[in-house]
């Protein structure tokens, strides 16, 4: 029987936390889980850690060091702009292995995540994902998320990827 639990230093520990990561190919997307930066949650089956999402909260700002104009304010920062600090709730990974797909799982993992960011007060829950992705594409839009185009640079393949941000609401 599945569960969903908060992933923890002490449960699964990080050892369990890196070997699924492995499994999934995002051994790279280690979340910090000592700070209240970061949140991760995890199903598991049995004791075994099969499906992850980990959350970053970060302000909403107009992100630096793009190598392209994107916006510009000239008198106020976004920040001033917004009139004051917004937190989200950005994904820094999110995956449920290959055997344990098909059964909600995933579905189930984006909903826990979207109820702790309310939990946690954050305007809104956003990710990205490369094109390459249509079951992610089609969780994301069936739970009710807006898309909008872009890009983001992947560091391991040092460049910039065509993909999506989805952004909800909260």
């Amino acid at each position: 029987m599945y569960r969903i639990e908060p992933i923890t230093t002490d449960h699964p520990g990080e050892e369990e936390l890196e070997a699924h990561l492995q499994r999934i190919g995002q051994e790279r997307d280690f979340p910090d889980l000592t700070g209240d930066g970061y949140f991760a949650l995890g199903v598991f089956d049995g004791e075994k850690l099969v499906g992850n999402i980990s959350i970053k909260v970060q302000p909403v700002e107009v992100p630096t060091g793009i190598p392209i104009h994107i916006l510009e304010l000239p008198q106020k920062t976004f920040r001033e702009a917004a009139g004051g600090e917004i937190l989200e709730g950005f994904v820094q990974s999110f995956a449920v292995e290959e055997g344990h797909r098909r059964r909600g799982l995933g579905r189930r993992l984006q909903e826990a995540a979207l109820n702790e960011c309310r939990r946690r007060n954050l305007y809104q829950m956003r990710s990205w994902s490369s094109v390459d992705k249509p079951a992610n594409f089609a969780l994301k839009l069936s739970l009710g998320f807006a898309i909008h185009p872009g890009y983001d640079y992947v560091a391991r393949l040092d460049k910039w990827v065509p993909g999506v941000f989805f952004v909800m609401k909260l």
